[in-house]
């Protein structure tokens, strides 16, 4: 039994050395075909736009490593090939001789496997020194070709790369949008918020480009931005009229908070998705860009009006002796008021009093009362409810000339400088909101016409004045 086991370990030896022998060759020719792959399918991706051509290029090569290795396990040598190919070196055969036999115990078997065991040394040095063909050399110089080549065209792409590898980055920045939109979603916690930026991930399927997805985030903001207008002048309606049962409900509420949030994180999404592409050398449209900033605006007014309502106080109730003015300005709660009064004696007074009142809209009162006694000074605060009736509209500064477009085409290339100022300050004029709503509104349609904004987005600034003027 023992010397059988020594045979076997010669025989596992030569198997081991015979499938090295074969693999070496197989790799050569696995390595130089997976290269001549990759490089083919680089210099192919040279002819048009072929977008993550880099990592095709190295899944096919992958592959054909893959594929060296399978056929280098299936060509291995097996232990009947081993033990008749180490047989060969034995003078009259006698490993497989002995080894032919199962029973030990017979004294010629014994005799067999001794000599066998005796001779297996020498014959195993002479298996290990026989003439082996390793290396191929075919397949190494086309290694050694295939390898220059490659990294030539690796190292000098053509311009279909180039713009390929611009698409790529491209779809990278449009996965970024889909993945936040769907944190948003996960975040959102109401029906009809969750069924918007559900919505929102349909539609970013299928986009094409960066500017698709990011007109289409935009786009959504702008609903989202309606709805909340929508929902406050319902708070603000049912406030003023104090009706109770009427409110919003809880689930509006929450949605009202909700809607605010999304509309902020959408901003965001947007503002980083404009700087990407700007770094990818494809700006967003003038339109679009135009579209983002007044959604940053919105977002920042929102947010300081947040800020100044949480920290302001009620205003108090005062009253001069004649008739008191009041001033109201629409969800500001500022009023400037002015009241002469009368003091005792044969004199004339007249008195100046500051107030601080609450509403909608502006409103302006002025009063003048005379009494009879000599030069008196009267303070006070005056009081009252502000509304839309009257409104100050700013001075046209520049004449009331028309207002031309040019039509021509944009050139490429970035701004030199931009400078911020102060713009001069006029006093305005008071004009009936009904008067001034529509003027508004056929002001900024037209605005948006010489924007060029989306047809959608258009339908957005038409429904917004729609719904206030119904009010």
């Amino acid at each position: 039994m023992e010397r059988r086991k020594q045979l076997q370990k010669y025989i596992q030896r030569a198997k081991t050395s015979l499938t090295l022998e074969r693999s070496i060759p197989i790799a050569q020719y696995g390595l130089f075909l997976a290269l001549l792959s990759s490089a083919s399918l680089m210099l192919v991706s040279r002819l048009f736009v072929w977008p993550y051509y880099r990592q095709t290029a190295l899944a096919v090569f992958l592959v054909g490593i893959i594929a060296a290795i399978v056929l280098m396990w299936w060509k291995r040598a097996r232990a009947k090939e081993a033990l008749h190919t180490l047989d060969h070196y034995f003078s009259h055969n006698e490993l497989v001789t002995a080894l032919s036999f199962k029973e030990d115990e017979d004294p010629l078997v014994q005799s067999l496997l001794a000599k066998a065991v005796q001779k297996a040394e020498k014959a195993f040095s002479e298996f290990k020194v026989r003439k082996k063909a390793l290396f191929r050399p075919k397949a190494c110089i086309g290694l050694f070709v295939t390898g220059v080549v490659l990294a030539m065209l690796y190292m000098f792409p053509a311009t279909t790369q180039i713009e390929a590898i611009e698409v790529e980055k491209e779809k990278a920045v449009i996965e970024d949008i889909k993945k936040e939109v769907a944190k948003l979603e996960k975040k959102a916690e109401t029906k009809e918020v969750k069924e918007q930026l559900k919505e929102l991930q349909n539609k970013l399927k299928d986009a094409d480009t960066a500017e698709e997805a990011l007109r289409d985030v935009v786009k959504k903001q702008k609903e989202l931005a309606l709805k909340e207008q929508q929902l406050k002048d319902k708070q603000t309606a049912n406030e003023d009229s104090a009706t109770e049962g009427q409110g919003l409900s809880e689930e509006e509420i929450e949605q009202l908070k909700e809607l605010a949030h999304m509309q902020q994180g959408l901003t965001q999404n947007a503002n980083t998705t404009q700087t990407a592409m700007s770094k990818l050398g494809k700006p967003a449209s003038n339109s679009l860009q135009n579209a983002i900033a007044s959604a940053n605006n919105a977002n920042n007014n929102q947010q300081n009006s947040s800020s100044s309502n949480t920290g302001q106080k009620p205003a108090g109730n005062a009253q001069s002796n004649n008739q008191p003015g009041q001033q109201g300005q629409n969800n500001s709660q500022s009023g400037n008021q002015q009241a002469q009064g009368s003091s005792q004696s044969n004199q004339q007074g007249q008195g100046q009093g500051q107030g601080q009142g609450q509403g909608k809209g502006q409103g302006q009162g002025q009063g003048q009362g005379s009494g009879q006694g000599g030069p008196g000074l009267g303070t006070g605060a005056g009081s009252g409810q502000g509304g839309r009736n009257l409104l100050t509209m700013p001075d046209r500064l520049g004449g009331s000339s028309e207002t031309s477009v040019d039509g021509g085409a944009l050139g490429d290339g970035s701004h030199v400088s931009e400078q911020q100022g102060n713009g001069p300050i006029t006093k305005g004029s008071i004009r009936p909101y009904d008067e001034v709503i529509g003027a508004y509104k056929d002001s900024y349609l037209e605005s948006s016409e010489r924007l060029q904004l989306p047809k959608d987005l258009q339908n957005v600034v038409q429904s917004y004045f729609t719904s206030i003027e119904s009010q």
